[in-house]
């Protein structure tokens, strides 16, 4: 069994910077977008550039033999700050986002630290809270950073769950979220159905707002959940947790998203015409689960920071079924095979360090290290192989456009399944994802050449099991339906057969049993 990756994580960095900026960038319409979102970090775009692992992944710290270290939270804000005012952009510098706050570049670093480390409110400041019922938590402890709250947004499920409901935004929990979305690709009601509706009640009265319980398996290893749970590994634990999910000043979601909040910004109106939340709920909930605690405002800079697509698809799927396998010990024909199971067996393809070039390099590829994507199949275009992948940001940059090695054109992979069984049965199952003639909208979604994705990444991390039947629903019936013959001819009324009589035979009425008379 080969090594799996561990302290992958990396949160949007266009997140970050709409944070900082406190409102939604069209990014697609800048002539430079890191250079942009290099000032919205208060930092110059070589600095960016030189130091991308260090400013967005903060708590890890890679020495040079590459093992990857967690920094306290202390020792990583310091690191941090000196970092940010090392690379600091020259407070003269003209701006280029029409769009710019009235913050200068010194304030946006700060702001820059504030979100990457979520320096925590004072405990006096979270007891008003409390107190005026803005927090229902009584005994339990707090997870409030600065400048945030805890806001109940949207219906769990508008319909029911579709693979991009999923958006990750700052927290880096990538591994997690693009677990998340490959299930919920191959079979959505298997997020669903481990979902139960529970209600809390206040002196015998039933509180409406809806609590959801969900189930996390505990995988049997040295994982963070069993580290939590080293007493109960191999088990289903349950985590009860509301719809309350953390935003910021301006409403916006610090944690996962749905993409029309991603792409959109925030929608105005009845709940039925914002995103669904069930990926922010999963999300709280997984935080919850690794912290092992009893708050429904656990904290969301804890342990879900970095983690690895492997132990994640445990978790979610309740098996130890689950392998990484290192493409560079894989041919490209082993490497199709794999992506051709992705339909049937949940799977992700991961980035670590760089394997060709440095960091910067990926980011003029389009691509993030230390970062986790969904692997949802193949496809073959002009005779050229591809691997179907989706960044879990819900967007890709648009650098991505550049790469020669990216199908640019709008495309389409047919779904060979019925659509009279299953819920993902439709002619397209990638029909609302934009080409990547603007990667933006594409939902995170892309083509890669398999020689391509051979040479760029790392690992894939599949679920191993028996075969998922992709998206049949609790309406599939259990017994086998007897299919009807067909064609059926029309039937000719003359060639009909008639009846063949039975003999007759008259009775006689003088053998009639007359009837006994009474006495």
């Amino acid at each position: 069994m080969e090594e799996k990756l561990n302290a992958i994580g990396c949160p949007d960095p266009f997140s970050i910077a709409e944070f900082i900026e406190g409102t939604k960038i069209d990014w697609s319409k800048q002539k430079d977008e890191i250079e942009t979102l290099a000032e919205c970090l208060g930092v110059t775009k070589a600095g960016y550039l030189n130091n991308i692992n260090a400013i967005l992944r903060p708590f890890a710290e890679e020495d040079s033999k590459g093992t990857i270290k967690i920094l306290s939270k202390d020792v990583a804000q310091k690191r941090l700050e000196t970092l940010m005012t090392k690379i600091a952009r020259p407070q003269n510098s003209t701006k280029i986002l029409k769009s710019a706050s009235s913050l200068t570049f010194q304030q946006k670093r700060k702001n820059a630290v504030s979100i990457l480390m979520n320096v925590q409110e004072s405990q006096k400041v979270i007891n008003q809270k409390i107190k005026s019922g803005e927090i229902t938590a009584t005994t339990d402890a707090v997870y409030l950073p600065k400048g945030m709250s805890w806001k109940d947004k949207g219906y769990y499920f508008n319909e029911t769950v579709h693979w991009y409901d999923i958006c990750q935004n700052s927290i880096a929990d990538c591994y997690y979220l693009a677990a998340l979305c490959s299930v919920a690709f191959v079979n959505p009601f298997l997020i669903k159905n481990v979902t139960g509706l529970r209600f809390k009640y206040s002196e015998g009265i039933q509180d409406e707002t809806p609590w959801h319980a969900i189930e996390y398996y505990v995988p049997n290893g040295t994982y963070e959940s069993s580290n939590a749970w080293s007493h109960a590994k191999k088990t289903t634990q349950t985590i009860v947790v509301s719809e309350e999910v953390l935003v910021n000043a301006s409403g916006y979601n610090y944690g996962a998203s749905g993409p029309k909040e991603k792409l959109e910004g925030l929608v105005k109106g009845d709940k039925s015409k914002l995103d669904s939340c069930w990926p922010a709920v999963y999300e709280k909930a997984y935080a919850k689960f690794l912290e092992r605690c009893t708050s429904d405002y656990p904290n969301m800079d804890g342990l879900i920071h970095y983690g690895n697509a492997e132990d994640s698809l445990k978790v979610i799927l309740h098996t130890e079924d689950v392998e990484t396998k290192y493409l560079s010990n894989l041919t490209t024909s082993q490497i199709w095979s794999l992506a051709g199971d992705a339909d049937t067996k949940p799977s992700c393809a991961s980035i670590s360090a760089p394997k060709v070039g440095t960091e910067a390099d990926y980011t003029n590829m389009g691509l993030y290290t230390y970062h986790v994507y969904s692997l949802l199949g193949r496809t073959t275009i002009n005779n050229k192989q591809y691997v179907i992948l989706r960044n879990p940001h819900g967007r890709n940059p648009i650098k991505l456009k550049n790469n020669a090695h990216v199908y640019q054109s709008s495309w389409s992979v047919a779904n060979t399944v019925s659509a009279n069984n299953t819920y993902r049965g439709t002619k397209d199952i990638y029909r609302l994802v934009d080409g990547n003639n603007n990667p933006q909208k594409s939902r995170g979604t892309f083509l890669m050449e398999l020689a391509e994705f051979k040479r760029v990444f790392t690992a894939i991390e599949r679920y191993n099991g028996a075969t998922i039947s992709n998206g049949s629903t609790s309406l599939t019936p259990s017994i086998s339906i007897i299919p009807i013959p067909g064609p059926i001819s029309p039937i000719d009324p003359n060639k009909i057969p008639k009846p063949f009589p039975e003999p007759f035979t008259p009775i006689d009425p003088n053998k009639i049993p007359k009837p006994i008379p009474r006495k």
